[in-house]
């Protein structure tokens, strides 16, 4: 048993010190990144994740950092996009391009995107990216590749005209932001909830892949938005109107108030009044009685 495990423990060894000695054979290829890429950032809602899009009947430009790891000039010949609709895009260089030892260098490759009647825009697609050096007398040396499968996080995506127009507007509606302090009037805020319910129901369209759909309920969502934006800069309900009902409804408070304190002041003029009466009566009753002859005693 303990032979065993030693022997598997000697084939992992062996698996893993292999795999190091191989992976610098393929490290040539530093990286690989998609020129002028229509959608690159971000996470296509129909994908499920972020891509390399390019529109259908387009071309693009594929730029490929190359690194002589080598103690000796490596000369790069051909450079090949392979991709999984079966069709390789080829740049060939005559003379070679040499690299010195340690020098790294970009090169270009550009691909003639297919119609999505031929290639399908409703699923990824991989790619694999080789580079060719030669000797000196033209004989390969070796290929480099650096592949791309359906797990890469980045795959390329053949863009339909719908589809990319429906994109497009989406990314417009998500720039538009609702105003600092709010809408206002009661149209705006109305118009500004159905450009919500239309984008929601053109991104389901979306996540379906019903892309006509989809962009035709975007663009009615944008359209609301503008709606919703004019009634609130033109319309009789704005922030100037506001602000107005808010001074006119202090205006009326003041009046209230001062009402409220001018009914007081009556009051008490009518208190003062009446005291100063009662005052009078009071005196004018005791200078009576003072008046009066005093009774003879018997």
């Amino acid at each position: 048993m303990k032979k065993t495990l030693a022997l598997t423990a000697l084939a992992l060894i062996m698996g893993l010190t292999s795999a190091l000695i191989v992976t610098p054979a393929n490290a040539d290829i530093d990286s690989a990144s998609w020129l002028g890429s229509l959608y690159t950032w971000g996470t296509d809602i129909y994908y499920g994740k972020s891509v390399y899009g390019y529109e259908e009947n387009s071309t693009a430009t594929l730029l490929v950092e190359v690194e002589n790891h080598l103690a000796q000039q490596m000369n790069i010949s051909t450079l090949i996009v392979g991709f999984d609709w079966k069709t390789n895009y080829t740049t060939g260089y005559t003379p070679v391009e040499t690299l010195k030892p340690g020098e790294t260098r970009f090169f270009t490759a550009t691909v003639k995107v297919p119609l999505t009647s031929t290639v399908s825009n409703l699923y990824l697609h991989g790619y694999t990216v080789y580079v060719k050096h030669v000797n000196g007398t033209g004989a390969l040396v070796s290929t480099m590749t650096r592949a791309f499968t359906s797990d890469a996080l980045r795959l390329f995506a053949v863009y339909s005209k719908d589809q990319l127009e429906a994109r497009k507007l989406s990314e417009t509606i998500e720039g538009i932001g609702v105003p600092i302090f709010g809408f206002n009037h009661t149209s705006a805020n109305l118009y500004w909830a159905q450009a919500d319910n239309e984008t929601d129901f053109a991104d389901r369209m979306y996540r379906q892949g019903d892309f006509v759909q989809a962009k035709a309920h975007y663009a009615a969502a944008l359209n609301y938005l503008n709606l919703a934006y004019n009634a609130e800069r033109t319309g009789t309900g704005g922030v100037q109107d506001a602000q107005l009902s808010l001074l006119n409804a202090q205006a009326e408070s003041f009046r209230a108030q001062a009402a409220y304190f001018n009914g007081l002041s009556n009051m008490w003029v009518l208190i003062g009044v009446a005291a100063v009466l009662f005052a009078l009566g009071y005196i004018i009753r005791g200078l009576g009685s003072l008046r009066k002859p005093s009774v003879a005693s018997a």
